[in-house]
């Protein structure tokens, strides 16, 4: 099922921001691109990624570094930060014996250079994404990241289908598929009227 682009930002200006960014636009775009290409059809998958992306990109829908830092360097300081104050049990922005950083980057910010390496493996780039992790910054790969994650369980085990199925539509468990139940009823609320833009 295609996107009816036009009245899904009708119903946006609505429902969110009277206004876009031509850097939203661009995003929003580029994720109704790959939907459209794609083989999927259950528009709740495509509100609730778009819910995900507008949550994790502070609304920007675009890719960002983890703490919306503009380098590099900011991010790993940010995460350092984190894990000095006990906010997070591993500090993953420390540099790997290549030299590359992996913090969060992208629509739905990956983190630690295991899921770059398999993230970047089940999007068809072998370890491209590993040896350049800043790729998760490209808003196409981004956008592939995120649906691929989302729809195979490769971020935390849990898939679309598990939440959003013909048997129910849990929009707050389907929180699960990113990071369990963080900002869980928020993400559901942007879901559900991502799906009436739809």
């Amino acid at each position: 099922m295609n996107v009816e682009r036009e009245e899904f930002y009708r119903t946006y200006r609505n429902l969110f921001e009277n206004s876009l960014t031509q850097k939203q636009v661009d995003g929003y775009e580029a994720i109704f691109n790959y939907w459209d290409a794609s083989s999927l059809n259950d528009f709740r998958w495509l509100a609730y990624a778009l819910a995900t992306a507008y949550h994790e990109t502070g609304k920007r829908i675009e890719p960002v570094r983890e703490g919306f830092c503009d380098t590099d360097e900011g991010s790993i300081r940010a995460v350092t930060r984190l894990f000095n104050q006990g906010r997070i049990k591993r500090n993953y922005a420390l540099s790997h014996a290549n030299g590359k950083s992996y913090f969060g980057r992208g629509l739905v910010q990956i983190t630690h250079g295991y899921n770059y390496e398999r993230l970047g493996k089940a999007i068809g780039i072998d370890m491209d994404l590993y040896n350049n992790p800043s790729l998760a910054l490209d808003l196409d790969i981004a956008v592939r990241i995120m649906f691929t994650g989302m729809n195979e369980g490769l971020f935390t085990g849990h898939r679309f289908d598990q939440h959003l199925n013909d048997a129910a539509s849990d929009w707050v468990n389907a929180r699960r598929i990113i990071n369990g139940l963080d900002r869980a009823q928020k993400i559901a609320e942007y879901a559900e009227n991502f799906y009436q833009c739809l």
